[in-house]
């Protein structure tokens, strides 16, 4: 055996050899051939990650424009419905208030866009979303149960103006960081990051006006609905001097 091994070394290490190498080159490309697999089934998923992100940005920026629009109601109602002293004046109402249908409309909008995009938004742009939504529908909800008309949602809503075009145009420049930084993962919108986030932003919406206006009880809506007769003819004149103020930040 030991003749053996002397007369064949040669070919037992070049064997042995070529072994090592084919196994090696096997395992190799193996691995290599997985690994670019999995970078290939990456890039595939981030592509599409990253094509639905954008495609859930432009469509909410898109749809919450009509959050910065307003309507004149000294030009679109009937003059005899005017008080004489807002003839001739400049009115402005969020035109989402103009009737039930249009506040509604965009509530829903919002809703089913934060059910369609929200996993791959991040957790301020989701906030944000959310929160306008919310605040949307309990309005609605809060004027409906008081019995405002359409015509009377227009004029109680016109100092919600201003606030809520704040809110637009952070989230816009929210939405437009988060599509300048794109982030290739889901978002599940839990966990003690989100929870903080909500919290803070629960204490920074408390304390804008459009909260204010719908939930203090000294604010001019609920003074409204607590004393529709007597309170109207009272806070027209306020309500126009806020549209003034509107108007001309405006100008």
């Amino acid at each position: 055996m030991k003749d053996f091994f002397i007369t064949y070394q040669s070919e037992i290490v070049t064997a042995t050899i070529s072994f090592v190498v084919a196994l090696f080159t096997t395992l190799l490309t193996h691995f290599l051939g997985n690994f670019k697999l999995r970078y290939t089934e990456k890039l595939k998923i981030t592509s599409e990650l990253s094509k639905r992100k954008y495609e859930g940005i432009t469509k909410i920026r898109k749809e919450i424009t009509i959050l910065s629009q307003y309507e004149n109601l000294c030009v679109t109602e009937a003059e005899d419905s005017l008080i004489p002293e807002n003839i001739g004046k400049k009115v402005y109402t969020p035109a989402y208030c103009y009737s039930y249908e249009a506040l509604m409309k965009i509530s829903s909008t919002l809703n089913d866009l934060h059910g369609e995009f929200g996993y791959c938004l991040r957790h301020t742009s989701v906030i944000y979303l959310v929160y306008i939504k919310n605040f949307l529908m309990d309005y609605a909800l809060k004027c409906s149960k008081a019995g405002f008309s359409d015509e009377e949602l227009r004029w109680v809503s016109v100092p919600l103006y201003e606030g809520i075009y704040k809110w637009y145009k952070e989230f816009d420049k929210e939405l437009i960081r988060s599509m300048n930084r794109p982030s290739m993962k889901y978002f599940t919108h839990s966990g003690l990051k989100y929870n903080l986030l909500l919290k803070i932003y629960d204490l920074y919406f408390e304390r804008t006006e459009p909260y204010k206006y719908i939930n203090d009880e000294k604010s001019i809506l609920n003074q409204i609905i607590h004393n529709r007769d007597g309170i109207i003819a009272q806070y027209g004149e306020t309500i126009i001097e806020k549209s003034d103020e509107i108007v001309s930040k405006l100008s």
